[in-house]
């Protein structure tokens, strides 16, 4: 493990740094610098082979790119059908119209254990994608039409050697150090206000990370194990630029892939069970574990700010407790710059009211109220038990971004429980 502690000093790294916005080699550094420690690894254990990473970018030449037109113009691909049709679990019926995201549970150390397989999780927006005769829609974790934010992922439709197809993945931003980031990710988006969207960057490229297939070409696979559908996913979709496949890692890797995560100041990774069949809902079957602790809460109001401070002092947060009231955890003041300020401070004014949204006190002065309807996401040092109602309150919070992705129902005490 300590050689790759370097490595952003090699050859690659320096060459990646100067290769285009698109942000291909970047990522392609990233898989490539977590193979070579899969590779390492397995040498010093003698195992056989070593998987090939399949994240890096791959070019689509005309050819290829017309073989997919022809398999997609008989109906369907004679990749997608080999691929799927002996399949254990498979089911054959119309492709659904909508799928509730399958969710980890979080477990607090890493393993390794044969009967898993383990990704890097990436730092970005949950995105299931339905592709139906070429044209392309994103779906988000709570049923949001994400399509209209990223048009440049309507070349999924050539990307995936199916002409009916719906993934699993994530939309994800790269810093310039390769590195995946929710708060470039925001500003890719932009910040959603009520009624309107502030204007995205689109100087920020993203990119799709496919991680599970559900459904090809009129067969349904979320009865089939991960194993599978891990292998037909591979077999029908064709990476390029900005469409990855998220590699996995064999159930022996799970802790060093844990600290290469680390070291490389990543989130964290997830454990995957290989017989695991796609639940819609939250399961054991799939598990988080985070290298930073982060939360995400309501926010409940806004303090003023302090000296030459402006427009806000900090984000006033709050948890749903078991009989649905708000309970106040604590204040996060840092994690913004200037401009993030100015635009929080918009979305706030628009959801201010006179009414307290909380139960119980507020260990905060000179507090504006606002609507429970955003959730934020904070990074924090620990948990301290100091809430009058028995509950969990933060130490240190930072703000992190603003989830639109995620409901303020979601935001509960026992949630933040299990992620302790």
């Amino acid at each position: 493990m300590a050689q790759i502690a370097g490595a952003e000093d090699s050859a690659e790294w320096q060459s990646s740094k100067k290769a285009s916005r698109g942000g291909s080699a970047k990522a392609a550094w990233l898989a490539d610098t977590l193979a070579r420690v899969d590779k390492k690894k397995r040498a010093a254990t003698g195992s056989a082979k070593s998987p090939k990473p399949k994240a890096a970018a791959e070019k689509k030449t005309p050819e290829a790119a017309q073989k997919v037109v022809a398999a997609k113009s008989n109906g369907f691909s004679s990749a997608a059908v080999s691929a799927v049709k002996d399949l254990k679990g498979i089911a054959k019926r119309p492709i659904p119209t909508a799928i509730t995201p399958m969710l980890a549970s979080v477990t607090e150390k890493p393993f390794d254990n044969p009967d898993w397989v383990f990704e890097i999780k990436w730092d970005g927006y949950r995105a299931v994608a339905f592709l139906e005769n070429d044209t392309v829609r994103l779906v988000s974790r709570n049923h949001n039409d994400l399509s209209p934010r990223y048009p440049e992922l309507k070349v999924l439709a050539d990307a995936v050697q199916a002409k009916n197809a719906i993934l699993d993945g994530e939309v994800v931003v790269l810093d310039e150090t390769g590195r995946p980031s929710f708060s470039l990710m925001q500003q890719r988006t932009g910040i959603r206000a009520h009624g309107r969207q502030a204007a995205p960057n689109r100087d920020l490229p993203i990119l799709y990370y496919a991680f599970d297939v559900l459904y090809v070409d009129g067969y349904d696979l979320r009865r089939v194990t991960l194993e599978d559908r891990k292998r037909v996913l591979q077999e029908i979709l064709k990476p390029s630029e900005i469409v990855r496949f998220s590699d996995h890692y064999p159930g022996e890797q799970g802790t060093a892939l844990f600290e290469v995560a680390k070291q490389k100041g990543l989130e964290g990774i997830l454990a995957k069970k290989r017989d695991s069949c796609y639940e819609e809902r939250r399961s054991r079957e799939w598990l988080k574990i985070k290298i930073t602790q982060t939360v995400d809460c309501v926010i409940g109001g806004y303090t003023e700010p302090d000296g030459s401070r402006q427009y806000f002092g900090s984000l006033v947060l709050g948890l749903y407790n078991e009989k649905k009231k708000l309970i106040h955890v604590g204040q996060a003041g840092t994690g913004f710059d200037q401009a993030l300020l100015k635009q929080i401070f918009g979305v706030l004014k628009e959801i201010e009211t006179k009414t307290n949204p909380f139960t119980g006190p507020v260990d905060a002065k000179k507090v504006h109220w606002v609507k429970p309807v955003r959730v934020a996401e904070v990074k924090f040092s620990e948990w301290t038990h100091e809430t009058s109602e028995g509950g969990l309150k933060l130490r240190a919070p930072v703000f992190l971004g603003l989830r639109d992705d995620k409901n303020p129902e979601e935001c509960t005490f026992q949630q933040a429980v299990s992620q302790k």
